[in-house]
C-alpha cells in the first residue's frame, strides 16, 4: 500500500515538474529548463538524463528493478523526461543529442506497453505516437527499428510494419525467417483486419512472394 501511494505521489510531481519545463521552454529557457529534467531526476530517482544516456536499455531498467521487475511508473518518468529534454535540446538545434533521446524515451515507453499495457493517468500510447512523429524525419538504428516494428504490427499499422521491414533488411539485413514469419501471422488474419491496416490478402501473398525472390536472390 505505502508503495502504491509513494507511485501515485512520483507520477503526480513528475506531471507538476514536466508542466514546469514546458513552461520554461515556453519562455525561451532551455537551460532552466534542463535543470529541472535533472534535478527532478536526480532527487525522485537518483538519476541524470546523461546517466541514463550512456546506460543500455537493459542496465537502465534493471537500475529501476524492484522485487525482480522493473517499477513501470519509474521507466515511465524516466522516459518522460528524456523525451521533454529532447525537445529542449531540438529547439536549440542540437539533433546530435536530442535524437538518441527520442529514441530512447520510445523504446522504454514500447516496453511499457507491451509489458504493462500502460497504467491510469499517463497516456503511453500518446506519447509513442509523438516520439514517432519526433523521430520520423532521421534514419534509426537497429535497436529502435526492431523494438517499434512488434508495436506496429501488434497495432494493426500493417503496412507500416511492412514498409519498415523492408528497411530492416536493406540497413540490418534482417534475415529470412523473420520476415517469412511475419508475412506467415499476416495470412492469418481475416480481410477486414487486413484492410483496416492497410493491406489486402493479395498484397500480402504479393509481399511473401518477392521476399522470397529478394531472400534467394542475396544468398544465391
Amino acid at each position: 500500500m505505502h508503495e502504491r501511494d509513494y507511485l501515485m505521489r512520483l507520477i503526480a510531481r513528475a506531471a507538476s515538474a514536466l508542466g514546469a519545463v514546458m513552461g520554461l521552454r515556453e519562455q525561451k529557457k532551455p537551460d532552466q529548463a534542463i535543470q529541472e529534467i535533472n534535478e527532478f531526476l536526480a532527487r525522485e530517482l537518483r538519476m541524470r538524463s546523461r546517466i541514463a544516456m550512456g546506460l543500455s536499455d537493459q542496465e537502465l531498467l534493471s537500475m529501476l528493478t524492484a522485487g525482480g521487475v522493473p517499477n513501470a511508473e519509474s521507466v515511465a518518468v524516466i522516459a518522460a523526461f528524456l523525451q521533454e529534454e529532447a525537445e529542449v535540446l531540438t529547439d536549440l538545434g542540437r539533433t546530435e543529442e536530442s535524437v538518441p533521446r527520442f529514441a530512447k524515451a520510445l523504446r522504454l515507453n514500447l516496453y511499457l506497453m507491451r509489458e504493462n499495457g500502460g497504467f491510469d493517468g499517463w497516456n503511453i500510447e500518446e506519447r509513442i505516437g509523438r516520439l514517432l512523429d519526433s523521430l520520423a524525419p532521421y534514419e534509426w538504428d537497429e535497436e529502435t527499428a526492431r523494438a517499434v516494428w512488434p508495436w506496429l504490427e501488434a497495432s494493426g499499422k500493417l503496412s507500416q510494419a511492412e514498409d519498415l521491414l523492408y528497411e530492416m533488411r536493406e540497413r540490418f539485413g534482417i534475415g529470412r525467417e523473420e520476415g517469412l514469419a511475419f508475412y506467415e501471422r499476416l495470412a492469418l488474419l481475416d480481410e477486414e483486419t487486413l484492410q483496416a491496416g492497410g493491406l489486402s490478402r493479395e498484397e500480402v501473398e504479393e509481399g511473401r512472394r518477392q521476399w522470397l525472390a529478394a531472400a534467394k536472390e542475396n544468398a544465391g
